[in-house]
């Protein structure tokens, strides 16, 4: 069911990225396959002279007709990993600020794009939603890699971060030329990046469930945020191990 949870890095990726801090490397993967699906106001919410505007219902029954769509050649068989994200709120200054915090951890278009959409629509007045969104079709896509940008990130740091450890039991000269590379071209960058990461932290509704599509569908609406919430931005995420993604909600 769904739940009120914060969304962060885990300790055990916060750890491993301060020995790496203190040069002390260790690889970690943090890549998810899978599919995902998202839906938010202005791709799939109802359109009012004053903006846009989708309950948190509406964006989970977009999801669940989906899952239940057996035509749909991409859609997942079998037992799967279900993950949701969900911001959503009944002020748009929130939605915005909450957007902005879950887009530092997870930087999906789903997020961003209702974002900016949210900044631009800021001013409007604000009128309740009526019509049920509508999901594209084929919802599903193709078992992909559908690793969070910011896990990206940090799978290319731990990278660079091995590498010149490789360098110390090998070749002297060759550290040293690597570690003066990595100064100038991507230690204060990176050290920006891990700082931001470390810190963020985002409140969100979070759903977890393991099983088939079709009884997950049946489940997806329990615990739903309020209807009087107007503003909503899911992601939706399906894969046969989501434990990296899982491990970010607290």
């Amino acid at each position: 069911m769904w739940r009120l949870a914060t969304l962060q890095l885990n300790q055990d990726v916060k750890e491993k990225l301060k020995q790496i801090q203190n040069g002390k490397a260790k690889q970690v993967n943090l890549s998810v396959a899978g599919t995902k699906l998202g839906v938010h106001n202005w791709t799939h919410g109802s359109k009012t002279k004053d903006g846009r505007y989708l309950s948190p219902q509406n964006a989970i029954k977009a999801i669940a007709d989906k899952f239940v769509d057996k035509s749909d050649t991409n859609r997942p068989a079998g037992s799967v990993d279900v993950v949701g994200i969900m911001i959503t709120t009944q002020n748009i200054d929130a939605f915005i600020a909450q957007l902005e915090q879950a887009a530092v951890l997870l930087p999906d278009p789903v997020f961003r794009q209702s974002c900016d959409y949210a900044k631009s629509q800021k001013d409007l007045a604000t009128t309740k939603m009526v019509k049920t969104p509508t999901v594209g079709y084929p919802a599903f896509s193709p078992g992909a890699d559908i690793t969070p940008q910011s896990a990206q990130t940090l799978n290319g740091i731990m990278r660079n971060a091995n590498a010149v450890a490789m360098a110390v039991r090998g070749d002297p000269s060759t550290l040293i030329k690597n570690l003066l590379q990595k100064k100038q071209q991507r230690e204060a960058e990176n050290k920006q990046k891990l700082d931001k990461l470390l810190s963020t932290k985002a409140q969100v509704y979070a759903f977890c469930e393991t099983g088939d599509l079709e009884q997950i569908a049946l489940r997806l609406n329990s615990g739903a945020p309020s209807s009087e919430y107007i503003f909503t931005a899911l992601i939706v995420y399906v894969g046969a191990d989501l434990s990296n993604i899982r491990g970010m909600i607290i």
